[in-house]
């Protein structure tokens, strides 16, 4: 009968202390890696507390990664912690401006090509010419047949005055063909040139809304999950253990 009551007061005291305190556990000394840090809901307690190890829960400002990457396709998600697609945009960013250059210098180098071909073998004046002449000189053998042939297709057209300046005369067919293809090409390489600068507009623009949506995903993350645990030494003689989550 005595270890009975013994055992009942013994309950009795530990649920009068476990009412408040939540999780008791024995007294014991805390290690020094633990960090102590007051906690204003209980006052007469003593609060240590135990953080995670590693980087803190820090979050990320959308429209900060949005006019990162923006600027430089990459940059935002990379601020964001979206390491893969950071490199994607970058490299990708980097192979357009390449492609970019180089269709232009290609283009420019067709472009003195074929300005020099009209120069050599059809006597061309190419000082002060503009593009419609140019694109002309590769139709027609001579100026006489523009000026002669020309008129049955297009009656509203442009005549070349009989002077030194607007004079051509290809030697041969196949110096005209070599000239034509010369200009094609270089229309070709300009065109790529514009569709590289359309896809750079396009890759910072997918780059930027990218890395605003990685940076809510990563704040998203930020708020779930275990945060820590928090120990506190009760006036009773125990310890409250308070564990943290957040969903």
């Amino acid at each position: 009968m005595n270890r009975k009551i013994i055992i009942a007061f013994s309950l009795l005291a530990f649920a009068s202390a476990g009412a408040r305190a939540g999780i008791m556990l024995p007294p014991t000394q805390l290690t020094p890696a633990m960090i102590v840090q007051s906690d204003p809901q209980t006052p007469p307690a003593s609060g240590f507390s135990e953080v995670q190890q590693g980087k803190e829960r820090t979050f990320k400002d959308p429209w900060r990664a949005f006019l990162m990457s923006a600027v430089l396709p990459g940059a935002g998600e990379h601020y964001a912690g979206a390491g893969l697609k950071s490199k994607v945009f970058f490299a990708s960013e980097v192979g357009l401006w390449s492609a970019l250059i180089s269709f232009r210098h290609l283009g420019n180098w067709r472009k003195d090509d074929y300005r020099l071909q009209a120069a050599t073998a059809a006597a061309a004046d190419i000082a002060g010419k503009d593009n419609r002449y140019f694109d002309i000189l590769g139709f027609y053998d001579s100026r006489e047949d523009y000026n002669k042939v020309a008129g049955a297709y297009d009656h509203a057209r442009v005549y070349y005055p009989d002077t030194k300046s607007y004079f051509w005369k290809w030697e041969s067919a196949d110096a005209r063909m070599k000239y034509r293809g010369f200009k094609n090409d270089s229309k070709s390489y300009y065109r790529k040139a514009n569709f590289s600068l359309g896809l750079i507009l396009a890759n910072h623009l997918i780059s930027a809304a990218d890395a605003y949506w990685s940076a809510k995903r990563f704040n998203r993350h930020v708020e779930s999950g275990f945060s820590g645990v928090d120990l506190r030494l009760l006036p009773e003689g125990g310890w409250q253990v308070n564990l943290s989550a957040r969903f």
